[in-house]
């Protein structure tokens, strides 16, 4: 007699699972041979140099992955720089030696005199497509034998004429408030040299350069005005018949903390080289299989 349909049902669920792993064992030995013939044929007499040139561009592919990933980490590490900069409170620029670490973006406030007679202007600056130059100008710090170099900001092509900066002249007295900027050497790391025209022939803000040409001695920083010092601007300067209302155009302070693009370059390098593989041992193997 039939049994019912459950013990049946029970009977093909037992038979199903001693069978299972025989199955498995099969489909990994299958696989397995596969695998073996698979690199077999990639490292065949007229396969081997052709694989090699594909391992190569996988591990360069592979490797711009990773250095990917190595700017992302960098990336990272200056954001979480610039949060804490931008959270601290204002340090005030008394001539003392600076604290310790990368203070770069951190706000700052210098007392003293700006030295107009010793002002500087730092080429190829464009604003808004306009090409023009950054006004620095020199504050001797109140009570110290030290000055600070001062990005007043951006001026036009038109006012690069040092004759007409001192309509630019900022006069009163108060705390002058923007962000510290670090030296801005060569790309490797040299001190740049200094241009014939030391007023308008310079093509980066090198404090250590320009220092070599003032009588006295810089802080290692750069004080970058920014807006907050606009209020005072105008009411500073004598109106003139050359009178340059809102110049020197201040700064905005670039305060994005985004990551990039290096997290999805790294991915497309990873896909490049997974695919470069695919591709490759596809065409490996229908060619072997393909009639002669």
């Amino acid at each position: 007699m039939a049994g019912s349909p459950q013990t049946r049902l029970e009977q093909r669920r037992i038979h199903q699972e001693f069978q299972q792993p025989a199955k498995n064992e099969k489909r990994r030995a299958l696989s397995a041979r596969e695998v073996g013939s698979t690199l077999a044929l990639l490292f065949s007499r007229r396969w081997w140099w052709k694989t090699i040139i594909v391992l190569l561009a996988m591990s360069i592919m592979a490797a711009l992955g990773f250095w990917q990933l190595d700017r992302l980490e960098q990336r990272r590490a200056f954001n979480q720089q610039r949060s804490v900069a931008l959270a601290a409170p204002p340090l005030e620029l008394t001539g003392a030696p600076l604290p310790p670490g990368d203070i770069r973006d951190r706000h700052a406030l210098a007392n003293g005199e700006f030295d107009y007679a010793r002002q500087v202007a730092i080429r190829n600056q464009n604003h808004q497509g306009q090409p023009g130059f950054h006004l620095v100008t020199p504050l001797r710090i109140s009570g110290s034998e030290m000055a600070v170099l001062v990005n007043r900001g951006w001026i036009p092509v038109a006012e690069a004429n040092p004759s007409t900066w001192r309509n630019l002249d900022e006069h009163g007295s108060g705390p002058q408030a923007g962000i510290l900027q670090p030296t801005r050497r060569r790309p490797d790391g040299t001190v740049s040299e200094i241009p014939q025209d030391t007023v308008t022939g310079w093509y980066r803000l090198d404090i250590e350069a320009i220092g070599q040409t003032l009588p006295y001695q810089l802080m290692p920083v750069v004080l970058q005005l920014g807006p907050a010092n606009d209020n005072a601007l105008n009411s500073r300067r004598s109106q003139g018949q050359s009178y340059s209302p809102g110049l020197p155009l201040r700064l905005e302070q670039d305060v994005t903390l985004d990551e990039g693009n290096h997290f999805s370059y790294a991915l497309q390098w990873f896909g490049f080289a997974i695919t470069a593989a695919v591709v490759y041992v596809s065409v490996a193997r229908r060619s072997e299989t393909r009639p002669q």
